[in-house]
């Protein structure tokens, strides 16, 4: 079964807006300019969103889901029998927390390698994942709920908690990064003022 991710239509007169408020913020210039260049901008990565967005899914297999990232593509084989919980955000997002085990042991430290001590088991990792919008996100929460062995361990209330943490954590670094870029740009131009 094959769960897509959301996605918006990308009109071309979207696309068309966003050229001509680039055209105009460049004729016009000051700080009328740089608000209009922000906001084509900003039109264009959403519609390159939109555009990445276009064949990832979540894919449900007999004993195996096989979630693909919303930008990268990266896929990730995801076992049943690993999860521990898993739940549908208010956004329409699936959080989903499961154990990831190594199936090679751990590396041996040097001097654990020249004595030959036994080497500890390693406990299987605690992963938290959590995607983009999904189309359908009720549809795959039920046929989800009925391909795992076993109820989940983890409670709901626990899943959502950890992905308002994660929402709140990405949401911290975007505003740092901006609020950043005005020192970022100070500190080049000191470093650049000596070359002129």
């Amino acid at each position: 079964m094959i769960f897509r991710y959301h996605t918006e239509a990308v009109r071309p007169s979207v696309l068309a807006l966003a050229v001509g408020m680039l055209l105009l913020g460049w004729w016009w210039g000051g700080a009328l300019g740089v608000a209009l260049w922000g906001s084509a901008l900003g039109m264009g990565c959403w519609a390159l969103l939109q555009v990445l967005r276009r064949g990832c899914a979540i894919r449900l297999y007999d004993e195996y889901l096989l979630v693909q990232g919303s930008i990268s593509g990266r896929a990730r084989r995801i076992p049943y029998a690993q999860i521990g919980g898993f739940a549908i955000t208010r956004r329409g997002g699936l959080a989903l927390l499961y154990r990831e085990t190594t199936d090679q042991p751990p590396q041996l430290a040097s001097h654990e390698a020249l004595i030959g001590a036994p080497y500890a088991e390693q406990a299987p990792r605690q992963r938290f994942v959590l995607t983009a919008r999904l189309a359908q996100p009720q549809a795959l929460h039920a046929a989800l709920a009925e391909r795992l062995p076993s109820p989940p361990s983890v409670p709901q209330a626990y899943i959502l908690g950890l992905a308002r943490r994660r929402r709140l954590r990405d949401g911290l670094i975007v505003l740092f990064v901006l609020l950043g870029t005005p020192l970022y740009i100070l500190m080049i131009d000191r470093l650049l003022l000596p070359l002129r």
